[in-house]
């Protein structure tokens, strides 16, 4: 616990603390009528006179309980500090009630300490004495707020001097891209200075390459290597060559379309109800697959909330399947690609600079990707199967993180691009843009040979849990493949999360937040906007396919709630979840939320 508190962040602040507690004291012997340590005619004693403030003399006591309110003043910091951290490693909101409740005593405690002990001191105990020393105390308070401005704005425009002036002759960046070159103003050599940004410098040493599961690779006399952010940066005195030898895939990419996106695909007129009875009767005629009808509502609305689902459970019931005949039977474009233990970073999934060959060593994720980019009518899913064979997280950030923005940011930097280097034409600037019709779905087995995949992944995503085995059954209608373009099931979506009979409703919400305040009042476990969003987006999706609202709950309450329960072997779990069992009927009906009692139910059959 000490050390997740000794951060610099807090270390500054508790010295920012003590610095303004140094203030307060000193203004405090300026401000002493009867002081002998400074001159009676200092600065602040002429300032307090000028604005109003009365000549007191506190005496020793009245200095010591000055000095008394500057010392808890860097213990309120620093206990406050302490409380915030010691709720975010125990899982706690920082922001609670409960953690305002603590905070607020702890404010109350340094107040009644500081004043109290300052009172007590005072001899003789008059109410003349105690007058006096509050007044004192609060001039002092008053004056030193101003004095502590003033000082920080000196030091801090010496310390911003000294800094620029050490490194006057190097370049400054401040809001543009850290990646672009810098050039200085006192000589604009641009060969040399683009050169220097890419580092003319050969290296000494060469660094082992790694193929496309594995990290980055590297040469001799420069290579490749990870910069800031994870981005491949090429480091390279010479130009690279034409962009056909650096980049054989995506070029041919671009002279296949001739730099020119395709058209609107012209897509089946259905409901999506009718898509998810299709693509049911579909698995079951065509292929021999057999799904729950809810199985197959939840995978397709589940893309309304989230560009990435995880299909988790027992090997051999569909989970690779799935996506993978959805992409057939929706004549949409599919990547299926099986996940390595050697796969550590983005470089596994979107290649690296190989200074050996002076190439971009492409992957069929990158061309796949690209391509996508070409087709932005045409929906494109990219399946990792057995994702956590090896971290999730590792392999996956970049794109866990880029999926946070704003669609028109979803960009993965693949390299520096050289001013003299013309790029393939989706390329823009080093960076791929992740189009709005990629669906990414990883698939995952729990058992020993596999990671645990963490909360951090499970949030950003849509989690579907497969564990039966679904009985056959007859179908007879027809169970053609369908046409489904990008831009039709984007319009379903929009459809349905505009539709007022099945959007959450504040009674939902009111409904909702009863059993998410018991379980983080009994767990820790709390939901943020996150899968607030995401609730708000698949509820009423799922309703379009044919669901009902508590059904669709019930799988996020379950998903995103409930099942961060596993593991937590505490006296208290069971009877807590007993509690959540009773509050989830007397909420929504006994047997309404099947799922997320099912859940509860074998945590507790493991207690």
């Amino acid at each position: 616990m000490l050390q997740s508190v000794l951060t610099r962040k807090n270390l500054i602040a508790v010295s920012i603390a003590a610095f303004y507690a140094v203030v307060l004291v000193f203004t405090g012997v300026c401000l002493d009528g009867d002081t002998t340590m400074v001159s009676r005619r200092n600065p602040i004693a002429l300032i307090a006179g000028e604005i109003g403030f009365k000549t007191i003399s506190p005496g020793t006591m009245g200095l010591i309980a000055l000095i008394l309110v500057a010392f808890y003043t860097v213990v309120l910091v620093t206990a406050l500090i302490y409380e915030r951290r010691y709720a975010i490693v125990n899982n706690i909101k920082p922001t609670s009630g409960k953690m305002w409740a603590v905070y607020g005593g702890t404010i109350a405690a340094c107040l009644v300490l500081s004043l109290g002990l300052g009172i007590l001191i005072q001899h003789p105990l008059t109410g003349e004495n105690i007058g006096t020393m509050l007044l004192y105390l609060g001039q002092s308070l008053s004056l030193s707020f101003f004095v502590f401005a003033a000082l920080v704005l000196v030091v801090g425009a010496l310390i911003m001097f000294i800094i620029n002036f050490i490194n006057i002759d190097k370049p400054f960046k401040c809001f543009d891209d850290a990646n672009q070159p810098v050039f200085d103003d006192d000589d604009l050599d641009l060969n040399a200075d683009v050169k220097a940004s890419f580092d003319t410098e050969e290296l000494e040493n060469s660094m082992p390459g790694f193929g496309p599961g594995g990290g980055a690779g590297a040469g001799v006399g420069g290579g490749a290597g990870v910069g800031e952010g994870g981005e491949t940066v090429v480091k390279s005195a010479e130009s690279l060559d034409d962009r056909e030898k650096v980049f054989p895939t995506l070029c041919r990419i671009d002279n296949e379309y001739e730099g020119f996106d395709t058209e609107a695909v012209k897509s089946d007129e259905l409901t999506l109800e009718e898509i998810c009875t299709k693509f049911r009767n579909y698995l079951a005629k065509e292929e021999r697959l057999y799904f729950d009808i809810d199985t197959i509502r939840f995978f397709i609305s589940g893309f309304a909330a989230s560009h990435f689902e995880i299909l988790e459970g027992l090997s051999g019931t569909g989970k690779s399947s799935l996506p993978r005949y959805f992409a057939k039977f929706a004549n949409a474009e599919v990547l299926f690609m099986p996940v390595q233990a050697t796969w550590r970073d983005k470089t596994s999934i979107l290649g690296f600079f190989n200074e050996f060959s002076k190439t971009y060593t492409e992957t069929e994720f990158l061309a796949a990707l690209y391509r996508a980019n070409y087709n932005p009518d045409r929906l494109q899913f990219f399946v990792l199967d057995e994702m956590n064979i090896s971290r999730v997280e590792y392999y996956f950030a970049d794109l866990l993180s880029v999926l946070e923005y704003p669609q028109d940011q979803w960009k993965l930097k693949i390299m520096n691009v050289p001013y003299d280097f013309i790029p393939p034409f989706k390329l823009e600037d080093g960076k791929i843009q992740i189009p709005a019709n990629s669906y990414f779905v990883g698939t995952a087995n729990k058992d020993d040979s596999t990671f645990t995949i963490t909360d951090k992944v499970y949030d950003r995503a849509i989690t579907m849990e497969f564990l039966d085995k679904n009985a056959p059954f007859a179908v007879f209608e027809d169970t053609g493949k369908i046409t489904l373009s990008a831009s039709k099931l984007h319009s379903l979506y929009r459809q349905a999360m505009s539709d007022p009979t099945s959007v959450m409703l504040q009674s939902d919400f009111v409904k909702l937040n009863t059993v998410c305040d018991y379980v983080y009042d009994k767990f820790g476990i709390a939901i943020g906007n996150r899968i607030i969003n995401q609730i708000t987006n698949i509820v009423p999706v799922f309703v379009a396919c044919g669901g009902t609202k508590e059904t669709a709950i019930d799988f996020m309450i379950s998903k995103k709630l409930v099942s961060k329960i596993e593991g937590r072997f505490e006296e208290y779990v069971k009877d807590a979840l007993r509690g959540l069992l009773d509050l989830l009927s007397a909420t929504y009906g006994t047997g309404v939320m099947a799922l997320t009692e099912r859940t509860a139910n074998n945590i507790i059959k493991t207690l």
